[in-house]
């Protein structure tokens, strides 16, 4: 979907000069996993790295497929959402900017990790993801607006489901979610001692549909 709109809430589409800001914001949102995908005794820091991916438009880390909301001129939380076509056109250029920051250990663990915990968006669901508030700024209903503002741009283009993963450690963002309606759908078990399970979640997005 294209990230044209902007609400009143703070909340508008991101720009390739959010980059510094948003990607510290995005790496929070699964540092466990980050670290272990894009180790940096391999690579640059992950922070330079989403920073840098973020600015440009070819890998799931663009601005292209995130929201910001922004708060005096700082942007204090992200969200991005995809379909499934739209996840399958970043292919290749994860791929590429994986391997050539961190080389072959990066795109096997980073393949491994999407093939059994984060899978990608079935049909006709829309998939959120990067879903993060500021430290400073949490508690105060932001990452629910993000939702709620992605779930509705999801209603009005005709898909029927919003799905998105959590790791299952994290139960500020459990009990969120479920506030909001997503209920667990699979729990996807960690392949080493690292990774957290992670529980795929989904919320209707047909009225009368749970």
């Amino acid at each position: 979907m294209a990230n044209t709109a902007v609400s009143k809430a703070g909340i508008r589409a991101a720009q390739s000069g959010d980059s510094a800001d948003a990607a510290g914001l995005v790496f929070s949102s699964g540092p466990v996993a980050f670290n272990h995908i894009f180790n940096c005794t391999h690579g640059p820091d992950i922070r330079d790295f989403l920073a840098d991916q973020f600015a440009k438009a070819a890998t799931m880390f663009s601005y292209r497929h995130h929201y910001v909301y922004e708060q005096a001129g700082q942007v204090i939380a992200t969200i991005a959402g995809f379909d499934k076509p739209s996840h399958n056109t970043t292919f290749i250029g994860n791929a590429k900017a994986i391997f050539s920051h961190y080389g072959w250990r990066g795109i096997v663990k980073g393949l491994r990790f999407e093939m059994s915990l984060v899978k990608p968006p079935r049909k006709r669901c829309y998939y959120l993801c990067h879903i993060a508030v500021d430290p400073q700024w949490r508690g105060r209903g932001i990452a629910a607006q993000l939702i709620n503002f992605m779930a509705a741009r999801a209603k009005a283009q005709g898909y029927s489901v919003l799905s998105l993963d959590v790791a299952e450690s994290n139960a500020a963002a459990l009990h969120l979610y479920q506030q909001m309606g997503f209920k667990i759908v699979k729990c996807n078990r960690s392949y080493n001692g690292i990774l957290d399970n992670h529980l795929y979640m989904e919320m209707s997005l047909i009225e009368g549909v749970c």
